[in-house]
């Protein structure tokens, strides 16, 4: 029997998931990729993930592979430009997982690489909290900040493979360094990982676990400490202001928000939010609704699985 996988890559982990043709699950895997080594290692690691599956599936391949990751990506898909959080540099993956997959006895599949974002968007509209709506804005704060639209039903790529990086949206002319190597990006002040740095630096024992920056911590004790309550609404600030502006000028049914920041730190999206709705246009504000993410770790490998299924 046939089926697709869905791939979430991650920064530190990898997760793959193999779903029949009505997109239920029959089988999953992880693992630890942080210090797997570079694109060449990972591919092998996916490949073998994918086939650790298939090992329990008798008479089976897949014929359709998606991966969603967080970087950017060639026009054609197939090479990814800049993914900051793997720290890759125009890395042709698509053509290193072929290969692996290849080594693996899996030779046929189709692969697509796609934003993880666009790849969570895609499977919350198939399955999860914005099913039925065809214009959607997502937002998700985690290591990063990423964005994806959903417009018309379909998926907006842009003219590079490359719409929907909110993130990388400028919030401060020369403002600090951001993963991308540019300069001012909301994620460089609201992303998880710089939200970290910032935590650290306090040197305030009580925000860490295992003595490292807990951000759920920081973000329960932010209405104590004023320290942290200055860099809760320091990076509240920028990222309200580019929800607001993204959503006056694509008119969303619905704005879509999840990653571990927004989901895990109830007072920062609180915050967010209450920033951000007021500055949305009114008429593009009246209708709106905003969601969360309902299916967790699913919706990127879901959404993967799905996208490169209807590529073929």
């Amino acid at each position: 029997m046939n089926y697709r996988a869905g791939v979430d890559l991650g920064g530190t982990n990898a997760r793959v998931e193999i779903f029949d043709t009505r997109l239920t699950t029959v089988g999953e895997s992880r693992q630890r990729i942080r210090d797997a080594g570079g694109p060449e290692e990972i591919a092998a690691v996916l490949a073998g993930l994918i086939d650790e599956v298939l090992q329990d599936l008798p008479d089976s391949t897949v014929d359709a592979v998606g991966v969603g990751l967080a970087g950017q990506l060639s026009p054609d898909g197939r090479t990814v430009r800049n993914a900051p959080n793997l720290q890759w540099r125009d890395v042709p993956f698509a053509d290193l997982l072929q290969d692996a997959l290849q080594r693996r006895g899996i030779p046929d599949a189709h692969l697509l690489l796609v934003n993880d974002l666009s790849a969570q968007l895609w499977g919350e509209r198939q399955a999860g909290a914005v099913q039925g709506f065809d214009d959607v804005l997502a937002v998700s704060v985690g290591t990063g900040v990423g964005g994806a639209i959903l417009s018309g039903g379909v998926l907006v790529a842009g003219a590079t493979n490359n719409a929907g990086e909110i993130g990388h949206s400028k919030v401060v002319v020369g403002g600090r360094p951001c993963g991308c190597g540019e300069e001012g990006c909301v994620e460089a002040y609201a992303g998880g990982i710089h939200l970290e740095k910032l935590i650290t630096a306090l040197q305030i024992d009580e925000l860490l676990v295992d003595g490292r920056p807990h951000l759920g911590v920081a973000d329960d004790r932010a209405p104590e400490i004023p320290e942290v309550l200055q860099i809760w609404e320091e990076a509240t600030d920028h990222l309200s202001l580019i929800i607001a502006n993204a959503a006056t000028l694509l008119n969303p049914a619905a704005l879509l928000l999840g990653g571990g920041v927004l989901e895990n730190c109830d007072n920062f999206r609180a915050m967010t939010l209450q920033k951000a709705l007021p500055l949305i246009l009114q008429v593009a504000r009246e209708d709106l609704q905003v969601e969360m993410v309902s299916l967790g770790d699913q919706a990127g490998t879901l959404g993967a699985a799905d996208l490169a299924s209807r590529a073929q």
